[in-house]
């Protein structure tokens, strides 16, 4: 199976703000340049509803998003869905009684949809500094590969940041580290290839 396809290397930049809406819709969705832009009525539909509706409604156009900034909202807040969404996880702000501290909790059908739960009223600088070991207690293999990924781009001093946050992202897409590096290496072997018999010389006849 290909992953690396067009739709999975750009990830796009989605952008929330609360405002009027269309009376029959909760959530208004358009593209502005590079990005997207998320207008929600906050009547119709709690943030974390209009961030899932919004992610889903992209996903469905082949579309992924690497980015969730919030816009007009309590700084706490925008800063940890800017963290989870890099992560590819949604945020939901919960009162449930099942849920007692930061969670990330998969899926059990599709280890790539994952949730954070908060719980309504705890400390949001906190939540966002357990997040990193939530993830990894939620998605240990992914979470270790992520971390050499980053290691990767220390060591190669920022040359490759680009190539390698692409990687990070598939990744965390496909649940298929081992899968990514051997497309990747394919790909850069045919590369690789195709160079140099374009730069061979040609043989006389």
């Amino acid at each position: 199976m290909t992953i690396l396809t067009c739709e999975r290397l750009l990830g796009v930049s989605l952008h929330l703000r609360q405002g009027d809406v269309l009376p029959t819709k909760a959530i208004v969705l358009r593209r502005d340049g590079e990005r997207f832009i998320a207008t929600y009525d906050p009547e119709r539909a709690s943030l974390d509803t209009a961030a899932v509706l919004a992610r889903v409604l992209l996903s469905s156009e082949g579309v992924t998003v690497s980015e969730v900034i919030l816009e007009g909202h309590d700084p706490g807040l925008t800063a940890l869905y800017r963290a989870a969404s890099k992560l590819l996880l949604d945020v939901e702000i919960t009162s449930g009684p099942r849920i007692t501290k930061p969670k990330v909790r998969v899926l059990s059908h599709d280890p790539t949809r994952a949730t954070y739960f908060v719980p309504e009223g705890w400390d949001l600088s906190d939540a966002l500094d357990r997040l990193p070991a939530a993830f990894a207690s939620a998605r240990p293999e992914v979470a270790r590969n992520l971390k050499r990924i980053e290691q990767a781009k220390k060591d190669s001093g920022g040359k490759i940041d680009h190539a390698l946050d692409v990687v990070a992202m598939l990744v965390l897409e496909t649940d298929d580290p081992d899968g990514v590096y051997d497309e990747v290496l394919h790909l850069l072997h045919q590369v690789h290839t195709e160079r140099t018999t374009a730069a061979a010389p040609a043989t006389a006849a």
